[in-house]
């Protein structure tokens, strides 16, 4: 076989996003559908400066566009840019960050339009940049700029963009009111790092360590559902690096809900809601088997005990959306129907921006109309509260 294994016809050699152009309509979906990408993403424009206080502007993150693409740098320092591989902004910017609707909202709205996509949840775009930083300056006042700027960005959307935010993630003392904060500011979703590096004292963080009680308490309490995302690694310049570098991000999210599940954090907080955003749906299913096993087989090393087999804090707990899935969604009988939510990706590069009628198309194929409805946007709405 010399092919590509796509089993979506238009995937195949679409171009970069500036270039691509909506995917018009051809049918109509069964009544009572609802299309919402629950992971799209908007580019960040120069939000930090204005927002910085005086004494800590130098310090401030600039997003500017120059040389053909856009660049970010913190305290003079581009990040991304490291000693034997050049960060090429222009290239990028022809990739996906020139596409219209990535900073422009009535552009953004026409490209929904055209594709059927009713609403959108809102993730960044560079700020997966400074994550990478785990002992970056000033983060505080870096993420609460976000959060303002992304709050006032999607309240341009006409009731069809939410905001995600960052709470504070590196000082529990500090995480209940920031979190509030949050939801002030209309969150509709949470994220922190997959790698959430040090802690205000500059000690390495473990989701599943007790001291980190404080931030899931706050995350449960608001009701907000709490996101992990794919994007924080930066490929090196070696061969092959940028093709491993995805692949790897996207073979799902066991070394984030390994330690949430086998550390009781769930049976401690039993109305916290975890979504891991991009990872796809079919390694859940592996997951959910193995994690059985292990707790099975291993019982007199399991700490802590656990009130229910692994697997139930995924029926109960937790989320997962997808693009395009094929192998996933043959699997929905181990992972649940009611546990995934499509997306769009709009507008990066893997996204189905372009072809997204037929990736909705492919799960209507895959499963029943009651089980794609959910998947296309009925679930995505209860859990981030989207009406």
């Amino acid at each position: 076989m010399d092919g590509f294994v796509l089993e979506i016809p238009e995937m195949v050699g679409i171009p970069l996003s500036p270039a691509r152009k909506a995917q018009a309509a051809t049918n109509s979906w069964p009544e009572g559908t609802i299309i919402v990408s629950a992971d799209s993403h908007m580019l960040e424009t120069d939000c930090w400066i204005d927002r910085f206080p005086e004494h800590l502007k130098d310090q401030a993150p600039r997003m500017e566009f120059r040389d053909g693409g856009y660049h970010i740098t913190v305290a003079g320092n581009e990040i991304g840019k490291r000693p034997g591989r050049e960060f090429d902004a222009a290239a990028l910017c022809t990739a996906m960050e020139c596409n219209a609707g990535l900073t422009n909202i009535e552009a953004r709205l026409a490209d929904l339009d055209v594709e059927g996509v009713e609403k959108e949840l809102i993730f960044p775009q560079r700020l997966f940049s400074l994550f990478i930083l785990g002992k970056m300056m000033n983060r505080a006042e870096t993420f609460s700029a976000y959060n303002e700027h992304i709050a006032e960005m999607c309240a341009m959307g006409k009731g069809r963009l939410y905001p995600v935010m960052v709470p504070n993630y590196w000082d529990p003392a500090q995480a209940k009111a920031s979190v509030e904060r949050c939801q002030e500011l209309g969150a509709h979703c949470l994220m922190i790092p997959i790698k959430p590096g040090d802690d205000i004292n500059g000690e390495p963080i473990y989701y599943n360590d007790p001291k980190m009680d404080p931030l899931w308490s706050a995350v449960a309490a608001s009701g907000i559902p709490l996101c992990f995302h794919i994007g924080e690694n930066f490929p090196s310049s070696a061969p092959g690096a940028a093709g491993s570098a995805v692949l790897v991000q996207m073979q799902g999210f066991r070394q984030i809900w390994g330690p949430l599940t086998f550390g009781g954090v769930f049976d401690r907080f039993p109305e916290l809601k975890v979504v891991f955003v991009e990872g796809g749906i079919s390694w859940v299913a592996s997951m959910l088997h193995d994690a059985d096993m292990i707790y099975n087989s291993f019982p007199t090393v399991m700490t802590p005990k656990l009130a229910h087999p692994p697997s139930w804090y995924w029926f109960n707990h937790c989320y997962a959306t997808f693009m395009t899935d094929p192998a996933g969604l043959e699997l929905l009988h181990r992972i649940g129907p009611d546990r995934v939510m499509w997306s769009s990706d709009y507008p990066h590069q893997e996204s189905t921006f372009g072809y997204t009628r037929s990736a909705i198309q492919a799960v209507f194929d895959a499963t029943s109309v009651e089980n794609a409805q959910k998947i296309l946007g009925k679930t995505a709405i209860d859990v981030f509260n989207l009406r």
